[in-house]
Parts: C-alpha cells; sequence; structure tokens
C-alpha cells in the first residue's frame, strides 16, 4: 500500500537552527511519535526503536535511517526502512526550509510504502493512524523549535475529504494517497 503525505509548517526558529534540528539524530528522533530508543549512530546512519501497530498488535521495531542529502540550511533527504514481524515500511523523506518572515518555513514530504499482514489487517485506519502520528510530531517539533498554532479544521463530505482536511489544518497545503486513492487539495 503506498501513502503519500505532504505540507508545510512555520517555526519560530532561523531556517539554520530548524536544519540543524532536522538533521541531528540525537534532537530530533526523541520528538517521533512512539520513540523508545535511538541507536547505532555512524556518520548519517542510525536507528530508532519505536513501538508500533493498532490497538489489538503492537510491538517494537527498529528502523533505519540514512541521511541521503543535505544541503544546508535548505533541504534534507532521509531514507527510512522499518522492519516488523507484521510488515514493512520503506520511506523517503524530504524536508524543505526556508527563511520566513518571522523564523522559518518547513515543507515536509514522505512517500512510502507499507506492506504485510499489519497493512492487510489495518488497511482501513492507516491513514487516520498516520494523521494522528504526524499531528503528534509536528506539535513537538513546533515545540522544540517555538511554533505557531495550527490552521482550524473546516468541515468535508466523507472520511478522505475529513482526513484531508484535518491534514491541510495541520499543514498547509497537503495531498494524500494510496494506490487505490488519490486526492489533492489546495
Amino acid at each position: 500500500m503506498k501513502v503519500n503525505l505532504d505540507g508545510d509548517f512555520e517555526v519560530a526558529a532561523t531556517a539554520n537552527e530548524t536544519f540543524a534540528f532536522i538533521t541531528t539524530p540525537e534532537r530530533f528522533a526523541p520528538v517521533l511519535p512512539y520513540f523508545k530508543e535511538l541507536k547505532d549512530i555512524s556518520g548519517r546512519q542510525f536507528t530508532i526503536v519505536l513501538e508500533v501497530g493498532v490497538p489489538q498488535i503492537r510491538g517494537t521495531a527498529e528502523v533505519n535511517a540514512e541521511l541521503v542529502e543535505a544541503q544546508a540550511p535548505h533541504r534534507a533527504v532521509y531514507t527510512v526502512r522499518g522492519r516488523h514481524a507484521l510488515g514493512m515500511m520503506d520511506s523517503t523523506m524530504t524536508f524543505s526550509v526556508a527563511e520566513a518572515p518571522v523564523g522559518s518555513n518547513v515543507t515536509w514530504q514522505t512517500e512510502s510504502v507499507v506492506s504485510g499482514t499489519l497493512a492487510s489487517l489495518a488497511q482501513g485506519i492507516l491513514l487516520p493512524l498516520a494523521k494522528r502520528q504526524i499531528k503528534s510530531l509536528v506539535a513537538s517539533v513546533r515545540t522544540a523549535l517555538g511554533g505557531t498554532d495550527a490552521v482550524p479544521e473546516q468541515k468535508a463530505e466523507n472520511i478522505l475529504g475529513r482526513s484531508a482536511t484535518s491534514l491541510r489544518g495541520l499543514f498547509g497545503k497537503t495531498k494524500i494517497s494510496n494506490e487505490d486513492t488519490e486526492g489533492k487539495l489546495s
């Protein structure tokens, strides 16, 4: 199952401070939802231990991350690979940082492929779960970098529209897609 998300948010920190935060695993990893441990830091590679799953099926997973591109203070690209007994996830995460009138603006994009038993069992809840985890992550990053408040949510007609509207409220312009559904919001 493909899951692609993107959006943007503003923080009070400068572009240099924001880039340093995003590219320093010891600072960034602990704000991840369900963070347990950071280990095996070696150059641009590191491993994050996360609690993963859905309420009835939980466990831990080691997620291997590598900073594959860093153009300070404007762009950082990670490849992320997570394996769990019930499935796997491969992602590319891109962060673009730009100076804003006060602080900086972070534009982010993640392209993920989730497969295995967990994806099959939880397909209907993966997007809402991803939305909730990203909301938590962005709130933590905003707090760490002196962020601004989220835009209020607007009403939408269907569940995909409501989920996309929620993400748009959190991150500005947002696109959500999976292999069966693609919606573009502006």
